[in-house]
């Protein structure tokens, strides 16, 4: 963040002054938020705005710069557009993405553009990193936010059943049909389809939903009636569908159709820069139905920044639900309050951190490939380095 260095107030002010004089389009506001002061430019005037404009929106979205005084900060050089609606609209869009990390910046930056678009979007992430969470917000704070929002897995049914969860059917089409069924397509007509684990699709229906893509009409199963339908798709999968098209399980020409915008959710071992943002809304949230509300343990915080969380924050919810049953009455969750083999995952995982980095020596690197045989792979493993980490070592010492 750029800052702005002044050596007295005095100075400071005077470049206020001076700003409005070349911005006379502008006015100017100071206004203390949770202990911090704002300096604020914007094209309207304090009474054009509405008494709690500045509490209810993040006025740290629109910091330019920081302010120094004699190398102490005294506020936050601020400056807000004319476009006073959309950016609230990103404000209460911010609100839902609990984090400080660079790659969850990105993931809303494209989220805050795409949403005001229709075009498919397919979310990609780990199992329990929030894909259906983003799906929704591309809903909520799209044009279609009015209308349904449905969701269907599609790894959790049978191809046939899925077919008419999708498409419907109508009475009579097969054993059981007793009476007409609408299928999510026409359920969720001018609002949004989200198909999860969409790489799940059998082929035979990846074909129907091209159709559907492509001409925006479908038939229920055992009908005659054609149906048109109005949705925006969003769709999501752990894997890679290029992979997929490769290996013959997946269509080139879906895949086309569905990765028009894709969004990458980062898993929670890349992101651990917001486990103490999300721990602190997971337990404001879930800690009503306890007697008190906990604090949680530094100890605990370090098990934490350890573990890999394979399980993202879906695994990151589960054990602090364990945690808070387990301190119940308690003031604080401690790190016997977790489950044991977290515990004992994230000391594994502490270890293999410290091995990871244990200096190579010439003399290290030649007694590893002695005791080894000179078997590279062996080595490796050893040392924990690529192949061409190797190869430079040995260039370098001629080993």
């Amino acid at each position: 963040m750029k800052r702005l260095n002044f050596s007295t107030e005095s100075n400071f002010k005077n470049f206020i002054d001076q700003y409005l004089v070349l911005n006379a389009h502008l006015y100017s506001h100071t206004y203390i938020k949770n202990g911090h002061h704002f300096y604020i430019f914007s094209p309207h005037k304090i009474s054009d705005l509405t008494s709690n404009f500045f509490k209810n929106i993040n006025l740290m979205h629109y910091i330019e710069a920081e302010i120094y005084v004699q190398a102490s900060n005294i506020g936050y050089f601020c400056i807000i557009e004319d476009n006073l609606d959309n950016k609230h609209d990103e404000d209460e869009l911010f609100k839902y993405l609990t984090s400080q990390s660079s790659k969850m910046a990105q993931v809303f930056n494209i989220l805050k553009k795409v949403a005001k678009t229709s075009f498919p979007v397919l979310v990609r992430g780990e199992s329990g990193a929030g894909k259906e969470r983003i799906a929704q917000l591309v809903h909520q704070f799209g044009k279609r936010s009015t209308h349904p929002f449905i969701s269907i897995n599609c790894a959790s049914l049978h191809s046939n059943i899925l077919e008419s969860e999708l498409f419907g059917h109508v009475k009579g089409a097969f054993t059981g049909a007793i009476r007409d069924h609408k299928g999510v397509f026409e359920r969720a007509n001018h609002g949004t389809l989200f198909l999860d684990e969409i790489a799940e699709l059998p082929l035979s229906l990846q074909a129907k939903l091209l159709r559907v893509l492509e001409t925006g009409e479908f038939t229920p199963l055992g009908g005659e009636k054609t149906i048109v339908t109005d949705v925006r798709i969003v769709t999501a999968t752990h894997r890679a569908l290029r992979e997929e098209a490769k290996h013959g399980r997946f269509r080139y020409d879906l895949l086309y159709r569905l990765r028009v915008i894709p969004i990458f959710i980062p898993p929670l071992r890349e992101r651990k820069i917001d486990i103490p943002y999300l721990v602190d809304k997971i337990i404001n949230e879930y800690s009503r139905d306890y007697p008190t509300q906990p604090k949680i343990d530094r100890e605990v915080f370090k098990i934490f920044d350890t573990y890999d969380w394979p399980g993202n924050i879906r695994e990151l919810k589960n054990t602090l639900l364990y945690a808070l049953t387990m301190a119940y009455d308690r003031p604080s969750i401690t790190v016997e309050d977790l489950p044991q083999e977290l515990i004992f995952e994230s000391l594994q995982q502490s270890s293999l951190h410290v091995n990871k980095h244990v200096k190579i020596t010439k003399e290290r690197l030649t007694q590893v490939l002695q005791e080894s045989e000179y078997d590279l792979s062996q080595t490796l493993d050893k040392l924990n380095i690529s192949r061409s980490t190797l190869w430079r070592y040995r260039k370098k010492w001629n080993i």
